[in-house]
């Protein structure tokens, strides 16, 4: 990965990567590993304030509630 590592943001919560993704931000990597999700995004500051804008929104309680409905019936 060639891209300035002080300018990249990295996430393994699938909630979060999908909203950045929706929002328009480019993922330059993902993989997972040992079962844990890494998902690489360009432009640090942008998606930090879209990462908090996720948390604050609907998006995140759907995602919380669907998580918790899973639960329920495994």
């Amino acid at each position: 990965m060639k891209e300035d590592q002080n300018n990249i943001f990295e996430t393994a919560d699938l909630g979060t990567a999908s909203f950045l993704v929706t929002k328009g931000c480019k993922l330059i990597q993902a993989h997972r590993q040992s079962g844990r999700y890494s998902f690489v995004f360009e432009d640090k500051q942008k998606c930090l304030q879209l990462a908090i804008a996720y948390v604050n929104s609907d998006y995140s309680r759907f995602d919380a509630t669907l998580k918790n409905l899973k639960n329920l019936v495994n």
